[in-house]
C-alpha cells in the first residue's frame, strides 16, 4: 500500500493546487509525457510479453489494443478538442475515478520484476501530477462552491487506495475461480491503459518537439532496461 499512498498524495497535492489555476495551459506537459513515455514502454516491453507467456502472442496484442481502443473511444465521447462542458462533467469524474482505481489496483497487481514495479510506479507518479491538476481545474471550474469541488477531487483521486486495498483479495479469488486467464485479462487490461496513457500524454503536444522528444527518451530507457534484463546484465 506504500506505493499507491504515495500517488495519491501526490494526485491530492496537485488537485489542491488545479482548483486555483487560471487556465488549463499550465498543466506540465513535458511531465505527462515523461510518465506516458515509461508507461508506454512497460507496455510493450514488460506486460505484453509476460502475457504472451500464458495466453500466447495474438490474445496478448488483441486484448491490449482492444483496451486501448476502448479507451480511447470514451475520452473522445467524455473529452472532446479539450473542453470540458458542463454536461459531461459528471461523466468525466466518474471515468476518472475509475480509473483512479485501476492505477491502485496497477501498483499492487503488476509483480513482474522489481526494476518493472519501480517504473511502474514512478511512471504511474509523473502520470498523477498532471491527472490531479486536471481534475482540480475542471472540478472548480464546473463546480461554484470550492468546497464541494475540493470534495469531488477528493473522491476521484481516494479511489486509487480503495483499487489497492481491493487487488489482492480480488486477484485470489479471480485466479481461483478463471486460472492463468484471470491473470492475463487483468494484464492485458493494465497493458491497454498504459498505451492509451502514453498516447494521451503525448498527441495533444504532437507539435511540440521538446515533449515529443520527452516521450520517446522515457519510451527508449525503458525498452534499454528490457534489453539489458533479457542479456542478463
Amino acid at each position: 500500500m506504500l506505493f499507491a499512498s504515495l500517488l495519491t498524495f501526490i494526485a491530492v497535492a496537485c488537485m489542491a493546487v488545479g482548483l486555483f489555476l487560471e487556465h488549463a495551459r499550465f498543466l506540465p506537459a513535458h511531465v505527462a509525457a515523461a510518465g506516458g513515455g515509461l508507461l508506454f514502454g512497460l507496455s510493450l516491453f514488460f506486460v505484453v510479453p509476460e502475457v504472451a507467456e500464458s495466453a500466447g502472442q495474438a490474445p496478448a496484442w488483441l486484448l491490449t489494443v482492444g483496451v486501448c481502443g476502448v479507451l480511447i473511444l470514451l475520452d473522445r465521447l467524455l473529452f472532446h478538442d479539450g473542453q470540458t462542458h458542463g454536461h459531461v462533467v459528471g461523466p468525466l469524474l466518474a471515468a476518472t475515478a475509475i480509473h483512479s482505481f485501476f492505477d491502485g489496483w496497477t501498483v499492487r497487481a503488476v509483480a513482474i520484476n522489481p526494476l518493472a514495479n519501480i517504473t511502474v510506479a514512478f511512471g504511474l507518479a509523473l502520470h498523477k501530477a498532471p491527472e490531479g491538476l486536471a481534475v482540480g481545474w475542471i472540478s472548480r471550474r464546473s463546480i461554484p462552491n470550492v468546497w464541494n469541488a475540493l470534495a469531488a477531487g477528493l473522491a476521484v483521486e481516494l479511489m486509487t487506495l480503495v483499487g489497492a486495498a481491493v487487488e489482492p483479495r480480488a486477484s485470489r479469488s479471480g485466479e481461483a475461480t478463471f486460472g492463468p486467464w484471470w491473470s492475463a485479462v487483468v494484464l492485458s487490461i493494465i497493458a491497454g491503459s498504459f498505451l492509451f496513457l502514453g498516447i494521451h500524454a503525448v498527441l495533444p503536444n504532437r507539435r511540440r518537439i521538446s515533449v515529443v522528444g520527452t516521450f520517446v527518451a522515457a519510451l527508449a530507457l525503458v525498452a534499454c532496461a528490457s534489453r539489458v534484463m533479457e542479456a542478463g546484465i
